[in-house]
């Protein structure tokens, strides 16, 4: 039995990775053909129905707005109080997102501009050899990051939990990347993926890794702290990670600057150099806390790119 459902398993795996790429390049192939506009008009029509029809995702988006006109750069930002066509616009910015990755996944990279904000170093880095550790957020596309590393032929190793690993794999080597960008698998009860990185990072390979949401049995390494003036959790493993690899930490972003252009935006976090055990946590913190104000910034610039569609700032468990 156990044979069986190993097989059957398999085989949905591999259809779902076929369905995808066709999905993807159906995508791609409806864009060059109706053009962005048409796309985007029908993108509303999907948007208005998510914002009737999802309760959370209306709530948390509302909860993410009122907490950037907190703040007089906010509301600068805004220009207007949100209200009910704010969140509306702001679902449609994911929908939008969603709809480019999908195109570019798709094998139409060309159909968008991307200027570089910060790129160089990165590049020097990569020609040096030298291993970075990429800390992402849910703030634009991070996504087309791992794209551009085709286009520069950069190895880029993207961490994701250890059940999806093997199928984002497969979905990989079927856009035909030539190996230069994987998945590591990670399970939060094990150090496996530690010692994964950290080979990575050695052979001057890229890291990347979402460091905005606490995920499920990572709990007791969160951290709170001011986020768009109130209290939030983060996830402290990434930057705990950081002291042990002893790497460059960088801030990567993908930002919507407006239709069919997209921003890539690379700020230093710390330079190389290992942390002893003693100093681990609050250097950690310390990272933890310039990674927040580089990720605030940029929600200031970016208001609507922000797509952390549930209730962020509940800080209990």
């Amino acid at each position: 039995m156990s044979v069986l459902r190993s097989t059957q398993a398999r085989d949905w795996a591999q259809l779902a990775e076929r369905g995808s790429l066709g999905a993807l390049r159906l995508a791609a192939w409806i864009h060059r053909v109706l053009g962005r506009r048409v796309m985007h008009g029908a993108l509303w029509i999907a948007s208005a129905y998510f914002y009737l029809t999802n309760r959370v995702a209306r709530e948390g988006s509302r909860q993410y707005l009122e907490r950037l006109w907190s703040s007089p750069e906010g509301r600068r930002a805004l220009g207007d109080r949100p209200g009910r066509f704010t969140i509306l616009r702001h679902i449609d910015s994911f929908a939008i997102n969603i709809y480019d990755r999908m195109v570019v996944w798709g094998g139409a990279l060309d159909a968008y501009e991307v200027e570089h904000d910060g790129s160089e170093k990165i590049f020097d880095l990569a020609e040096g050899g030298r291993g970075v550790l990429l800390l992402g957020a849910h703030l634009g596309s991070f996504e087309l990051l791992w794209l551009l590393s085709r286009e520069y032929r950069l190895a880029v190793n993207v961490v994701v939990y250890q059940q999806n690993a093997e199928r984002i794999n497969a979905f990989f080597r079927g856009l035909d990347t030539g190996g230069r960008v994987r998945a590591i698998g990670l399970d939060p009860g094990s150090v496996e993926a530690a010692f994964q990185i950290k080979a990575c990072i050695d052979r001057g390979e890229f890291v990347v890794m979402l460091a905005d949401r606490v995920g499920i049995g990572v709990g007791d390494r969160a951290a709170q702290t001011m986020f768009l003036g109130a209290p939030a959790r983060f996830p402290l493993g990434p930057f705990q990670l950081a002291g042990v690899l002893g790497c460059p930490v960088w801030l990567a972003l993908c930002v919507r600057t407006r239709i069919g252009r997209y921003r890539t935006v690379l700020r230093p976090l710390r330079e190389s150099g290992r942390i002893g055990r003693a100093d681990r946590d609050a250097r950690a913190r310390e990272l933890l806390e310039r990674y927040v104000r580089l990720v605030e910034s940029f929600c200031f610039q970016f208001p609507l790119e922000w797509f952390n569609y549930y209730r962020f700032w509940e800080t209990d468990s």
